[in-house]
């Protein structure tokens, strides 16, 4: 992990500070096989109604709700967990807007991918897309969470 840093403003500062969004922008919009788009990781989320209530989730959740839903349908019939996968299987999401990216370590792209952050991993290079707007790194909650942690 990262070496101890004093204060928030000083890790956002060494790890935030490089902008590229016009970079990313440019490489996505030059994408035209869509094999970058392979490669961003919680970009959509998905909500609907299911039978146990109301699901949002990124793709990652959405596969783990569905495998224990499987699970289930293993044991016992239910039109209604059948339903419930169907709906699972046939949204697309809603795909989140990115304003900003930033280039980050693999160390910080990897806690952001396994909490819900965008991510785009290519060729060994990560960079975080920034999906809200008007707030200052170090307030933004998966930072200060992610500071917290170190």
């Amino acid at each position: 992990m990262a070496p101890q840093i004093a204060t928030i403003e000083d890790f956002t500062y060494r790890y935030f500070n490089l902008q590229q969004t016009a970079l990313v922008d440019n490489l996505l919009y030059e994408d035209k096989h869509m094999e970058l788009f392979n490669n961003l990781y919680n970009l959509h989320i998905y909500t609907m109604e299911l039978s146990s209530g109301t699901f949002t989730g990124t793709h990652q959740q959405l596969m783990i709700k569905k495998a224990a839903i499987l699970e289930v349908l293993k044991h016992s019939k239910s039109k209604a967990l059948q339903k419930d996968i169907e709906l699972l299987e046939a949204n697309r999401g809603t795909e989140r807007t990115v304003y900003e990216w930033y280039a980050i370590p693999y160390w910080i792209a990897r806690y952001f991918i396994d909490n819900d952050e965008i991510v785009l991993a290519w060729k060994d290079c990560y960079w975080w897309g920034v999906s809200m707007v008007g707030q200052p790194l170090s307030i933004i909650p998966s930072i200060v969470e992610l500071y917290s942690q170190i």
